[in-house]
């Protein structure tokens, strides 16, 4: 009985067993707790805190004078047992644990190991970067490109002249094709105007001197001796055509025509081409038992549109603007060139006849 057994069957008054709760065992703070092995329980931190309020006094007047709680068995408990259930001579959880140092106290604050696990455990994680959460990873850049990432890229010269070469060929191509349709177009109105002036010469509305002075102001607009007699020979003769080309006459279209040729070997040749062209469209015929085309020559030779030496260069040409019907043409005007080179032969006896009349002189 008394307040010793009561205190042995209620634990006494240094057990503390009505302390707080155990920690619950599925907390974080629980977990925590397990994984440090140097961690102290606050049970065992109260028990030690009450060595320190009661074995410094080596039993002090409460216990160990017999005056307090329990007289002599205070002594017994607390002081002729060296602090019986928490003396030295048993070292209690003070001494086995390092914790009570009687010539040098240390507190736990002082014990505790430098390793704070618990800390560690507890401390929030450090939060994820998220200033490159949305940025594609990239290589590293090489040290050679550093200096040019900044750069706008720059071309070789080899590409640079390619692009030029190229810009400048775009450029000289689009001025030929510039060129060529304001050509065309200025052909085109050449074209017309060309059409309205054959027109105004084959009409036979002016002739002889009125239609002369009318070329003279046409000036450069005037179409080729050509076209001009070509035209003039559809038009007016027709299907009807003239062996003796009366139409060549001054008062008709020779007044217009002689001055073109007149000393022009190339204009007289295309009074030569016109005829070939004409006689071509309509079949080469025979009038009069005689070739068209062989008696407009001698009448060309006749009105001065065409001389010997035109003759013989448009007998000799071979350009393929005018071969079509060349072959029959110098066919059917055999007859003709032989003429000429009797004609040629006959001058050159009379001039050296004449030579010889005036030597004798």
């Amino acid at each position: 009985g008394g307040f010793g057994r009561r205190d042995r069957d209620d634990g006494g008054f240094g057990r503390r067993d009505d302390g707080p709760p155990p920690m619950p065992t599925n907390s974080r703070f629980a977990a925590a707790i397990d994984a440090d092995e140097d961690y102290v329980p606050a049970e065992r931190r109260n028990r030690m805190d009450d060595r320190d309020r009661y074995d410094d006094r080596g039993g002090g007047d409460r216990f160990d004078d017999g005056g307090g709680f329990g007289g002599s068995r205070g002594d017994d408990r607390y002081g002729s047992r060296g602090g019986g259930r928490y003396g030295d001579d048993r070292g209690g959880y003070s001494d086995r644990r390092g914790l009570d140092d009687r010539d040098g106290r240390r507190t736990y604050e002082e014990t505790r190991p430098s390793s704070r696990r618990v800390d560690d455990i507890l401390k929030p994680a450090a939060p994820l970067p998220t200033d490159n959460i949305l940025k594609a990873p990239t290589a590293p850049s090489a040290p050679e490109h550093v200096e040019n990432m900044l750069k706008a890229p720059t071309k070789t010269k080899a590409e640079k002249e390619a692009e030029e070469a190229e810009k400048k060929g775009a450029e000289d191509a689009a001025a030929k094709a510039a060129a060529a349709e304001a050509a065309e177009a200025e052909a085109a109105k050449a074209a017309q105007v060309e059409g309205d002036i054959l027109e105004e010469f084959v009409s036979g509305k002016k002739q002889g001197a009125e239609l002369k002075a009318w070329c003279d102001e046409q000036g450069s607009l005037l179409p080729s001796v050509e076209k001009l007699v070509y035209t003039l020979l559809v038009e007016r003769e027709k299907k009807n055509p003239d062996p003796d080309c009366a139409w060549a006459e001054q008062e008709k279209y020779g007044a217009a025509l002689v001055p073109l040729v007149e000393d022009d070997l190339y204009n007289q040749m295309q009074v030569l081409w016109a005829i070939q062209k004409y006689c071509d469209t309509m079949g080469f015929p025979k009038l009069n038992d005689e070739y068209l085309v062989q008696s407009m020559f001698r009448s060309m030779y006749k009105y001065d549109l065409a001389d010997v030496d035109a003759f013989n260069e448009w007998k000799e040409d071979e350009s393929e603007v005018h071969e079509t019907g060349k072959m029959k043409a110098v066919i059917q005007t055999i007859d003709w060139f032989n003429w000429l080179e009797e004609d040629e032969d006959d001058d050159e006896e009379e001039e050296y006849e004449e030579e010889e009349e005036e030597y004798e002189e």
